[in-house]
């Protein structure tokens, strides 16, 4: 097996591909703290030129912005699939990888649509 890893055997080009994968994503989240920040920059003006008008006497500040979940799904669904193969005899576990999942996946759902589905795996 070490002899396959040494002459770029399937284990090694797997390895090449997740590593690959992880330089992409941290490509992806550079540009995308970048763009947070020009974002977060535009709002501090907008919101400092509105203060200056109305002479609040306000201090501004604008946080977030700088998280951003670019993972992918299937990953998380194939690693909850492998969690839950396990055979853990939880139901705290199970509803706690559903719901995690679920509003993952509902990502850009309504909050009442994923509150009613978070109670429906409670209950």
């Amino acid at each position: 097996m070490c002899y396959l890893a040494q002459a770029g055997g399937s284990l090694d080009k797997a390895r090449q591909s997740g590593i690959s994968k992880q330089i992409d994503f941290s490509i992806t989240q550079e540009v995308l703290r970048g763009y947070g920040d020009a974002v977060k920059e535009q709002i501090r003006k907008v919101l400092r030129a509105i203060e200056a008008t109305r002479e609040d006497g306000l201090e501004i500040s604008v946080t977030g912005i700088d998280e951003f979940d670019i993972g992918d799904f299937t990953t998380d669904l194939a690693d909850a699939a492998r969690l839950l193969g396990l055979g853990i005899q939880s139901e705290t576990l199970k509803k706690e990888i559903f719901k995690k999942l679920a509003l993952k996946y509902l990502c850009d759902a309504r909050q009442d649509v994923k509150d009613r589905v978070v109670m429906e795996i409670e209950a």
